[in-house]
């Protein structure tokens, strides 16, 4: 093996960074504590050499790209896998499919591109975030500003004031807290005035509460803030 292939997220874009973190974060909250990342960076030598494999090299081809074309050389890119033993990259049952959908599924709603989409080359292990450089713009020097923020963050920024305005997926709990009374004295006069993050540490709390006590069971996986 020749190369540098890094594994820490601190190798990442920070922006793409934050969004690996924030994505780990999401994917707990789906149902999945077993999320393993690698491939945070790799230089354009052990690029090469993946290229290789399948080609010059015994294995099975896992890359198109040489060094210098692969959006993981300029840390704008992360792979993903199952943390159990034995089951890093198993995509068979539906369980197992549910884990890759489920973060291709979240990856996309914060604003990145999951590679279990293309057309070709499926690769469902890859998320991306470019900004909207393209290759090329990389390749001629172009970098993302290290201020940049991803889509997720730009949202993070928004107030909700009716249940209406809430995400599909917090309308349900959301609304159940204020039947209960739980937020009685908070948005007694009908306006919410809240964040994203408070909306999901409302409802994180209201399960956990519940699943203390035993009134409710997990949340299914696939269903997270």
């Amino acid at each position: 093996m020749t190369g540098f292939n890094s594994r820490n997220i601190d190798q990442l874009h920070p922006a793409v960074a934050r969004g690996c973190r924030e994505f780990i974060l999401r994917m707990y909250v789906a149902g999945y504590a077993d999320v393993g990342i690698s491939a945070t960076y790799r230089d354009n030598a052990y690029q090469d050499w993946l290229h290789a494999q399948g080609r010059t090299r015994p294995g099975n081809i896992v890359t198109n790209a040489r060094g210098g074309q692969s959006i993981h050389n300029f840390r704008l890119a992360f792979d993903f896998f199952r943390n159990i033993q034995g089951q890093a990259f198993a995509d068979r049952t539906p369980e197992e499919r549910d884990f890759w959908d489920t973060a291709g599924r979240i990856w996309v709603e914060m604003g990145g591109a999951w590679g279990g989409n293309w057309i070709g080359f499926v690769d469902r292990p890859h998320c991306e975030y470019t900004g909207g450089l393209t290759l090329r713009n990389l390749q001629n020097g172009i970098q993302l500003a290290d201020s940049h923020l991803m889509p997720w963050e730009e949202e993070t920024k928004v107030r909700f004031n009716t249940i209406a305005d809430l995400p599909e997926w917090a309308r349900a709990e959301m609304q159940e807290l204020i039947n209960s009374g739980t937020l009685q004295g908070v948005c007694d006069d009908g306006n919410l005035d809240f964040s994203l993050d408070m909306v999901r540490t409302l409802i994180l709390s209201r399960r956990m509460i519940d699943q203390t006590l035993g009134l409710c069971p997990k949340p299914h996986k696939g269903h997270a803030p």
